[in-house]
């Protein structure tokens, strides 16, 4: 998938979620990661992180896992995850993205399955802070293809 497919699929998570409510405090049907990344290093911290289904949101498809740290910023925080039932692994950057009001944004592929996934590492949070954070960690049921 492109970056640009990327941002667009980001885009249409937060319009389907209502962008009034991300904007302020988060998608409207996203949930909060199961252990939010514990910042170090920046007075400021970082918002709240959260993540997406297909469950959760139509906009992202059966196989994928969406992730948001709900502040403008630049981002930087590294996502990694393994898909428990497959063995399969992967690392995405939580990178600025316009299409989403500047909030950082991943959008990983790991397939259906539970997925560990922990949030951590070299952040710059909305106040300009380069924060370390210590690991986040989220467990999702990731689905699988849809029908829809």
């Amino acid at each position: 998938m492109t970056k640009t497919s990327r941002a667009l699929r980001a885009a249409a998570v937060v319009a389907m979620g209502g962008a009034a409510a991300f904007a302020g405090t988060g998608t409207a049907t996203a949930a909060p990661i199961d252990i939010q990344p514990t910042p170090l290093l920046c007075p400021a911290g970082i918002a709240e992180t959260q993540s997406l289904t297909y469950t959760e949101n139509k906009a992202v498809e059966g196989d994928e896992l969406f992730y948001a740290i709900n502040q403008k910023s630049v981002g930087g925080a590294t996502v990694s995850w393994i898909n428990v039932n497959t063995g399969a692994t992967g690392n995405a950057t939580l990178e600025s993205n316009p299409a989403v009001f500047g909030v950082p944004t991943a959008l990983t592929e790991p397939e259906a399955g539970t997925v560990l996934s922990a949030i951590w590492g070299m952040h710059e949070n909305e106040a300009g802070e380069q924060c370390f954070l210590l690991p986040g960690i989220d467990i999702a049921q990731v689905p699988g293809e849809t029908d829809d």
